[in-house]
């Protein structure tokens, strides 16, 4: 295996290496087009924190983000290779049944990106 393929498969397992990073791919995986304001009320860590979890994921090519207005969306990188896909899809899959996992995912279903992120007025 060339170094550069262990390089970047370091740079993925660390970026996961993390139980909130984790939660952020399992959210990502299960909806698309999260922003941070989202991530941050169903995770209920601070907006930097999330924002730098965020980047250590899209710097391991997990994660990529777009802006759509107002916002910055996140998903899970459609573009990733095959390692990464089928690591996410293997995490997601044993983590289904997680009590932490099934209480973020009812949050993410009663999420209101209008109300969260406070333009819900305007």
């Amino acid at each position: 295996m060339p170094d550069q393929n262990i390089k970047n498969i370091e740079k993925i397992i660390k970026a996961l290496a993390d139980k909130n990073r984790l939660r952020m791919v399992y959210l990502l995986n299960e909806k698309q087009d999260l922003c941070v304001c989202e991530i941050t009320d169903i995770i209920g860590l601070s907006q930097p924190t999330i924002s730098s979890h965020l980047r250590l994921l899209e710097n391991a090519d997990l994660v990529e983000s777009d802006k759509d207005g107002l916002w910055v969306n996140y998903n899970i990188n459609s573009r990733s290779g095959l390692f990464s896909r089928k690591l996410v899809e293997m995490i997601c899959k044993d983590l289904r049944k997680d009590k932490q996992i099934i209480s973020d995912l009812k949050k993410l279903k009663a999420i209101d990106r209008d109300k969260i992120c406070g333009r819900g007025n305007k």
